[in-house]
């Protein structure tokens, strides 16, 4: 009985040595799964980094990953820093531009940060998860991601390193009209790394704010339904922390640059007496200008996600009323992804830009929608996480105990009191810090990253996947065929999308038979009128009749390269036939601009 069990003993661990070894030379994430360190890039997202620390963690990806991974610029900022961005495609699987492709986007508005830790975090989680989960495997394997961390770097460094708005881009405005150029802006005069904010003490009643209630802050005193104040202030607010540098009696008003990069683009655009912030012209800005001619020279782009901060919000155009609401059609796929999107993102919102935030004219996401065809949204990044009770607004109180007790006070510089070379005694808040209000806690930043991607995947998957579902050919007389190409789009988004369609801004899909034969005609499955002049044998062969039959007949010079000029459906499949004449293999290709190509051969016999 003992040598029974001792050799049972024998047999299983054998068994467990030839199963690992196996699993070794097989590939062992095909059965174990994914561990800790496994990992072969570590990042953190718990801080925000600027763009030297960008382009060092894109770089360092890339190095990693370099099968799927390409670190590129499209050009420089004004200041002449490079706008970074990273491809990531499968080549195994296909070529670039051969495929569906997910543009990405952050920080337009140089102050609107976290998107660009995003765009990390997708391209590190994407490669971190390849080889260990399937649907970021088949993602990666069908598409193409371009990511751009921030088309604003200007921004982006002035908002980190030096404070105050930091939304415009920086080529010099004269924001004040006195003729001097970004001549006033914002200093941090007390040395504690934060530009914050500056009040004076007034006579009571005199003020805009007044100390809380445990008297460790200022806050801005409530007004009634008219308009005047139900309470006393005693501290009036001056501005940013900074200078009278011109000596005008303002502070900070003529800071870097001055005007708004998303209210550039050409659609819809206005000037700036009807859309504050707007250029001179369409694309006055070379960051926009270089962010255009990448889409123009990636037509493959299928969607887009353009991130910003604050509110919670899951955006979509149209930018204003006058361009009308989409077309049904297209409604029906931002619906679905929009609606998906609240329960991915906890506590954001779906909504039209228009009607339930504010009208943009010259928008960047009206331009892809329209202009490009592009399924596009807009997130507006970061909801406050202090409504405590979940009745909808915040208290003073709720706000001070998560500031207290949640987020142990991590963005808090006390209130205190300045001697300021101009002003005298100066008071600067201790809550106008750059954690504050617009963008999350750093302990927060890892879920936001990972709850947005995620919304961004869901938008690559359902852009279109069109293929070649069966070609067929049947033999009718001498060397007479029909062809029959049955045609499917699995996903959720149409090759075409009903902006496309109507605006003229994307070639048809081209239907193609490559071979030594001659198409005579060419018909979808659906019934329709037939035009005069098709002779009857034609008719009968493709089982068409004048004045209606099982087809509707295409009429089109070019019946070899057949125009699919309203695309392919989402999840939905077509029929095309083909009557040719000749023998031999043929080929059929599908080239579709926003969903890759397919070929199938068959032979004619």
């Amino acid at each position: 009985m003992k040598n029974e069990i001792k050799n049972t003993l024998k047999t299983t661990i054998a068994g467990i040595l030839i199963f690992v070894l196996g699993a070794s030379l097989i590939g062992a994430q095909d059965f174990f799964p994914r561990k800790w360190n496994t990992r072969k890039v570590n990042l953190s997202f718990n801080h925000y980094y600027d763009w030297q620390e960008v382009e060092a963690a894109l770089k360092t990806l890339e190095k990693a990953y370099p099968k799927f991974l390409k670190v590129r610029s499209i050009g420089k900022s004004f200041q002449g820093r490079e706008i970074w961005y990273m491809t990531i495609n499968n080549p195994d699987t296909g070529a670039e531009m051969d495929k569906c492709a997910m543009y990405i986007d952050a920080n337009i508005h140089g102050n609107e940060v976290q998107g660009g830790e995003i765009g990390l975090y997708t391209i590190w989680y994407l490669m971190e998860n390849y080889a260990f989960n399937d649907y970021i495997r088949q993602l990666v394997d069908e598409r193409v991601f371009y990511i751009f961390p921030s088309v604003n770097p200007d921004g982006r460094d002035l908002w980190l390193h030096k404070g105050g708005s930091a939304r415009s881009g920086q080529v010099p405005m004269d924001s004040d009209n006195d003729g001097l150029y970004d001549e006033d802006g914002p200093e941090d005069i007390d040395k504690d790394g934060e530009v914050g904010s500056m009040y004076i003490k007034v006579e009571p009643g005199k003020g805009t704010h007044r100390l809380s209630n445990k008297g460790d802050r200022l806050v801005a005193i409530k007004k009634n339904i008219e308009g005047k104040p139900d309470e006393l202030g005693d501290y009036k607010y001056i501005g940013s922390e900074g200078l009278d540098n011109d000596g005008d009696g303002r502070y900070n008003e003529d800071g870097g640059g001055g005007y708004d990069p998303n209210r550039d683009w050409g659609w819809f655009w206005q000037p700036g007496y009807i859309q504050s912030g707007a250029g001179h012209y369409p694309f006055t800005w070379p960051e926009s200008q270089v962010t255009r001619d990448f889409f123009y020279a990636h037509p493959n782009i299928a969607g887009v996600q353009a991130f910003h901060n604050t509110g919670g919000m899951l955006l979509r155009g149209p930018g204003a009323e006058l361009a009308g609401e989409y077309a049904a059609s297209d409604l029906a796929v931002y619906d679905e992804i929009g609606n998906k999107g609240e329960k991915i993102i906890e506590g954001y919102n779906y909504m039209i830009l228009w009607s339930e935030l504010y009208p943009v004219w010259g928008g960047f996401i009206d331009f892809t929608h329209d202009m490009m065809g592009i399924y596009s949204f807009s997130n507006e990044l970061w909801s406050s996480r202090s409504d405590l009770d979940g009745d909808g607004e915040v208290s003073e109180e709720e706000d001070e105990f998560f500031d207290k007790y949640i987020d142990m006070d991590s963005k808090a510089i006390r209130m205190h009191e300045i001697d300021h070379p101009q002003l005298g005694k100066v008071t600067i808040d201790r809550d106008i810090t750059k954690l504050s209000g617009r963008v999350p806690p750093s302990w927060l930043i890892e879920e936001m990253c990972h709850r947005n991607m995620a919304f961004c995947l869901l938008h690559a998957w359902e852009m279109p996947l069109p293929v070649i579902k069966k070609v067929s050919a049947e033999k009718l007389e001498g060397n007479l065929y029909r062809v029959k190409v049955a045609l499917y789009n699995e996903r959720l988004m149409p090759t075409l999308s009903a902006a496309a369609v109507t605006n003229l801004v994307q070639r048809p899909d081209i239907l193609s038979i490559e071979g030594n034969v001659k198409v005579l005609a060419a018909g979808v499955d659906q019934s329709a009128s037939l035009p005069s002049g098709i002779p009857r044998r034609f008719m009968r062969f493709m089982r068409m009749r004048p004045g209606g039959g099982s087809l509707t007949y295409i009429d089109q010079k070019d019946l070899k390269n057949l125009k699919l000029t309203s695309g392919i459906r989402g999840r939905s499949d077509v029929e095309y036939h083909f009557l040719v004449e000749g023998k031999g293999n043929i080929t059929i290709n599908l080239d579709c601009v926003k969903g890759g190509k397919q070929s199938k051969s068959i032979a004619l016999q």
